[in-house]
């Protein structure tokens, strides 16, 4: 007869508690400098409306995102990344979400669905991108007339580091200076990152 072994189920409980506390922590201490939704008051998301999320990862800002814009609103979510997409799906069925589809995208188009976007965002994406100039111009065929493009990242003059990584304002202004948007507003209350908002010209 096998004897059974409470501890090592207790155990298993202790170390499942404590990753999901860990992982809660982690996302509460990120809210309070990121401010996701400042972010999104000062770009006017708001309820059915229907948004691009560009380099969305495992969805960090896409859940804030799927709350504002509710039931009657979509989010695509977009990434290169196939791994970091099936982490978001499965936490969309895990909390039954069923306002976010998944796009995997290309290095130089994110592959959204074409004239049904209100808006793309961008959340600590834009540093990363290979090709900006041929991505930016692939986007504009999802955009609904009117609709803006938001660049959320983080600026290395206000953090003092990273500056490798990230890039300065003046970098990114220069980057888009090339493509076919023009900037319309340029956010700066975040502690860390600037929000720069663009139309198509």
């Amino acid at each position: 007869m096998i004897r059974s072994r409470p501890w090592i189920a207790y155990l298993v409980i202790l170390l499942v508690n404590f990753t999901v506390a860990t992982a809660f922590a982690q996302r509460s201490d990120r809210d309070s400098w990121q401010q996701p939704e400042a972010i999104m008051d000062s770009l006017g998301i708001g309820l059915g409306m229907i948004v691009g999320e560009a380099g969305a990862g495992d969805g960090y800002f896409t859940f804030h995102l799927s709350a504002r814009v509710g039931e009657k609103g979509k989010i695509y979510a977009n990434d290169i990344d196939k791994r970091a997409l099936k982490s978001l799906e499965d936490r969309c069925k895990r909390e039954g979400v069923r306002n976010v589809t998944a796009v995997i995208g290309e290095v130089n188009d994110p592959l959204f669905p074409k004239r049904e976007l209100d808006c793309v965002v961008m959340m600590m994406a834009f540093h990363d991108f290979e090709k900006p100039v041929e991505w930016m111009k692939n986007v504009i065929p999802s955009l609904k007339p009117g609709a803006f493009l938001a660049i959320i990242d983080q600026d290395p003059d206000k953090t003092k580091r990273d500056r490798g990584h990230f890039w300065t304002k003046e970098k990114v202004l220069t980057a888009m200076e090339k493509t076919e948007f023009v900037l319309v507003r340029l956010y700066t209350f975040l502690e860390r990152d600037n929000i720069y908002v663009y139309k198509v010209k």
